[in-house]
This record gives structure tokens, sequence and C-alpha cells, in this order.
């Protein structure tokens, strides 16, 4: 084998011969077709090309909304944008105030939270807000879903969900006996989708303030509305455009009028009268989400009763986060004028919520020269009870006149 010749130091290596260079009708070839393969390439891209919305993960507490409302923060960046574009159709988006607005609308499409309410190249894509995130919405504001509801969202027209209207039963046998049938009764519970209308008054200074809070605290003043919409329905919705109500479900066993309203009276009755209901119909209390729920007459009454030893009900004083005999309560003014306190298993509940909700704004212009606009919020969806006895309803409950 040969030794190679190192270079001498100090000396430059020798260059590599060129490669030889390609027959003309060879470069040719591969000339056009170096050219087809740009040609198809800018062919193939968007004209006009339309970048997306560049989003940014920095913090800026005015744009960032605030801590644990980032649902009510998104629904308000959707209404103001609503309203801006609103406002440009009418041909009054020079207005004082607006400009402002308009330059925080453009902001929020590259923060990171409120970036997917624009479409690529920064256009607001819709008035919607989409079904699971309404969900997300009304959870704090309305009482039922705040308790432990299950949800579906998105599902169209119907879910079917199947129903358990009794307890299993279990039966002891002798020796080579064959066993008894447990007469289970079901059947199935469909979540259809009626539509709800909120009309929220809204004042026109809070609309056209640029910053995250007063997005959010559009979006709350929305929520909050149809919030007790959702209770009221879920609770005693009746009639065919509304879901039925739990009251109009629940076998008349489960109500059960005051005995008096002495102290011992109300103890028992909110026991005896609510809870064994329900325990009697073979449901177990524990991993079913139990609560009461009443209205603030009842609640403030109650957190007020004394005898000889003290507070009744000393854990209603934490108005926060309410406890009557250890489990939670939830104040609601859907039973306001209703005289009923109740109490029921949230695991046993359904709220489905079918399609997205629609938001209307500043829909002439006498809408934006008023001191307060009205917003219009349209959703879909229903209630459904899955186990007729896993709700009870103490009635003439006046406690707090």
């Amino acid at each position: 084998m040969k030794n190679k010749t190192k270079p001498k130091p100090g000396t430059t290596p020798t260059t590599p011969p060129a490669a030889p260079a390609l027959p003309d009708s060879l470069q040719r070839a591969v000339d056009a077709a170096a050219v087809k393969a740009v040609e198809a390439g800018l062919a193939s891209r968007p004209s006009p090309v339309v970048p997306g919305p560049v989003t940014s993960g920095a913090k800026d507490l005015q744009m960032d909304p605030p801590e644990g409302r980032t649902a009510q923060a998104r629904l308000g960046v959707l209404i103001k944008a609503n309203y801006v574009r609103s406002a440009e159709r009418l041909g009054i988006a020079d207005r004082p105030g607006l400009e402002k607005l308009k330059a925080y609308v453009e902001r929020c499409k590259s923060v990171g939270v409120f970036g997917s309410i624009f479409e690529q190249g920064g256009a607001l894509y819709s008035r919607e807000t989409r079904s699971e995130e309404v969900i997300e919405l009304l959870r704090e504001d309305a009482i039922l879903l705040a308790a432990g509801a299950r949800t579906v969202s998105g599902y169209g027209g119907k879910f079917t969900i199947g129903r358990i209207n009794q307890g299993p039963t279990v039966y002891w046998v002798g020796e080579s006996q064959a066993p008894e049938k447990s007469d289970v009764k079901t059947g199935t519970v469909e979540l259809g989708a009626h539509k709800a209308m909120a009309l929220v008054p809204m004042s026109n200074d809070l609309m056209r303030l640029g910053n995250s809070t007063a997005s959010a605290d559009v979006g709350r003043e929305v929520t909050q509305a149809m919030a007790l919409e959702t209770d009221l329905a879920g609770l005693y919705g009746k009639g065919a455009k509304k879901p039925t109500g739990i009251f109009e479900l629940v076998p008349n066993a489960n109500k059960n009028a005051v005995t008096g309203t002495t102290a011992e009276n109300i103890r028992n009755d909110l026991k005896l009268k609510l809870i064994k209901p329900i325990l009697a119909s073979k449901l177990k209390l524990a991993g079913n989400l139990p609560f009461y729920f009443m209205d603030s007459a009842n609640h403030l009454y109650l957190s007020e009763l004394r005898d000889s030893a003290g507070y009744v009900f000393p854990g209603l004083q934490d108005f926060e986060n309410p406890r009557l005999n250890g489990f939670p309560v939830k104040v609601t003014e859907s039973l306001a004028g209703k005289e009923h306190i109740g109490f029921g298993l949230a695991a046993q509940l359904y709220y489905g919520e079918a399609s997205a909700m629609d938001v209307t704004v500043g829909e002439s212009t006498g809408d934006f020269e008023a001191d307060q606009m009205t917003l219009r919020a349209v959703w879909e969806g229903d209630w459904a009870l899955r186990h007729r006895q896993a709700f009870a309803f103490l009635t003439g409950a006046n406690y707090g006149g």
C-alpha cells in the first residue's frame, strides 16, 4: 500500500479539480425541471398571502384577563369586537371613545387567550362562543352547574342518556332455588335543544373601555343573566318551549310541606323531609354530590336562627361557602317567591349545551347614542334528570318572611 504524501507545513493543499460540465442537452433538462418546481411552489401559496395572528405569552397588565376569569374575558372581547364591527357597519366608528376600543381589539389579536376569536389575518370569525365554553361561563353563577351537574356540549339536536327510575333490589334465596329477577325500571333521557334568550342592558361607557378587566366585566354581566334563566329552567321549566324542570319530574312523595316554624320543626324538616326520601329510594349520598339549595331570604333567616345552645345552623354563617348538615348550600334568586328549599344529588342531573351561543350588539345607530344598549345572547340547551328520586323539595318554606 502506497503512503499518501502529506503537504509540507506552510504550503496550501492542492484544490481538487472542478466537476466536468454536463452536456448541453442534459443541462437544459435540469434547468427546465428546476424552473417548473419553483413555479409549482409559488402557485401553491395563498394569493394574497394571509399571515395568521402572531400571539405572545408575555404578561401585560392591560391585556391579560383577570385571574380565574378567562372565559368571561374572552366573551367580553368577542362582544367588544362585535361592538366595533357594528359601529363600522353603521358608519359611526369615528365616534369619541371608539378609536381606543378599536386599538384594544387589534391588540387582542396578538394575545394568546384571545387569538382564537379571530381567523387568519385577524378578522373576527363569528359572533359565537363555543358550546363547551358556554358551560364554563355558566358554571360559576348557575347553582345547578356549580353543584356538579354533569355536562354535555356540542351534540346538536339530541343526546340520549340511560335512565334508572329506581334503585336495584337484592334478594336472599335458599339453596338450589332460582333467584328472583330484579325488576329495574329503565328508560332513556334525551337532552334536546331548547332555545333561550337573554337581554342584558349594558353601559356604553363599559363597552368602550379598552382593557381586559372591562371585557371580563361585560362577560360576567351577560353570564349572570344567562345563569339565572338556566337555573329557572332547570328547576321549574314547564311547557313545550322549555326544558322540563326538576320540580315537575320528581314524584309527589319527594315534595313535602313544612311542619312548623320552631327551631326543632325546621331542623327535622331539613333532614327528614329532604334527605330521607332520597335515601329511601336506595340512592347513596356519597359520590353523588349532594347539596341544599334555597333563596337568599331563607338563607339569611336560617343563618341567624338560634336556640339555647347558640346558632342552630352555624355552617350558614359562612356566606362564601355556606354548609348545612355538612352539605354545601347553593343560594339563588331563581327560587325567590317559590317558598321552596331543596336537596338533591347533582351527579344525577345532566345539562346539555347543544350549540354555540350567539351574541348581537349595536343593531342601530341609536344603540350607540343611548346611555345604555341592550345585548342579546341566544343559546340552545336542555336539562335531564337521570333518577327521578334524586331531588326533594320542602314546600311552604317562607322562613324569611
